[in-house]
């Protein structure tokens, strides 16, 4: 059961008092002013989280958050690329991640650059893992 709801915005969150901003931000700014491709790929990423149910979507300036009652993913605008971030309880073993941190209570964080829907699919049984891990 989650920990706390936030009185002034109706976030739920998994601990008391979680520092946060109130409200979801601005999708559409975000969106602005970013290559159609990226736009295109990114609707399908958060199209596919979606599909997993109880994500809430939360974007700021160039990146946006994933999350249930915790960020589970997030993705940040690059240049040319998606940087998809992973918050899961194991590594996977796929060249495509480029970046894994383990804490020490075993939680795993891995990062991968999506360019196009090739990449999506290849990283959405991941993601889905990750939705799990985070109570979905």
């Amino acid at each position: 059961m989650p920990a706390w709801t936030c009185p002034d915005c109706g976030r739920v969150f998994n601990r008391a008092n979680t520092k946060h901003r109130c409200g979801t931000g601005d999708r559409a700014a975000m969106l602005a002013h970013r290559p159609p491709q990226l736009v295109a790929l990114y609707e399908a990423l958060e199209d596919a989280v979606r599909a997993f149910g109880g994500v809430e979507v939360v974007t700021h300036d160039r990146y946006a958050l994933f999350r249930t009652t915790r960020v589970f993913a997030d993705v940040v605008f690059m240049k040319d690329a998606l940087r998809l971030a992973l918050q899961l309880d194991r590594a996977f073993d796929d060249p495509r991640f480029f970046k894994t941190v383990q804490d020490a209570r075993g939680r795993v964080q891995q990062v991968t650059l999506l360019r196009d829907g090739a990449d999506l699919a290849a990283v959405l049984p991941c993601l889905c893992a990750a939705h799990t891990f985070a109570g979905g």
